[in-house]
């Protein structure tokens, strides 16, 4: 009986090790997982933080019954963004806008870019909102 209990106490320690060995694998890339995405969480939000776009003015030209709006966009953060990746609401509605200012899609702090907005339609009171690409905003109020 000594020798069975020998055998069976040495395949519990020889299981016990595996399962320790696998526990530990699994929870050090658990870890590792949870730390990369920790450091990713405060890079975006250190972003958010540097990122700060105002619309300084607004020009609408009359087609008829349609008109196009040009806006004047400065980025007065100090975070370079990109301004193909801007998403335009004319009173909440998503708007596609062609860039009229420069030919990079690079825009870079304390400088300009201009917008232009075709065929919106509606006279009075607009609401415009511009979004970067890290979910930054700023609101601006227009009539025609």
């Amino acid at each position: 009986m000594g020798f069975e209990t020998s055998v069976v106490l040495t395949i519990f320690f020889v299981s016990a090790l595996v399962m320790a060995t696998m526990s530990y694998t699994t929870i050090s890339s658990s870890n590792d997982l949870l730390s990369s995405s920790a450091d990713e969480h405060y890079s975006l939000i250190n972003r958010k933080l540097h990122t700060d776009v105002q619309v300084v003015g607004s020009s609408a030209i009359i087609h008829n019954s349609t008109y196009q709006l040009s806006l004047e966009i400065i980025n007065t953060g100090s975070e370079t963004l990109r301004s193909d990746k801007l998403g335009v609401l004319v009173d909440g509605v998503y708007k596609p806008y062609s860039i009229t200012s420069n030919t990079t899609s690079i825009w870079n702090p304390q400088t300009t870019i201009f917008l232009t907005i075709y065929d919106l339609s509606g006279f009075g009171d607009h609401r415009l909102k511009v979004v970067t690409e890290n979910g930054i905003c700023d609101y601006y109020s227009y009539s025609i």
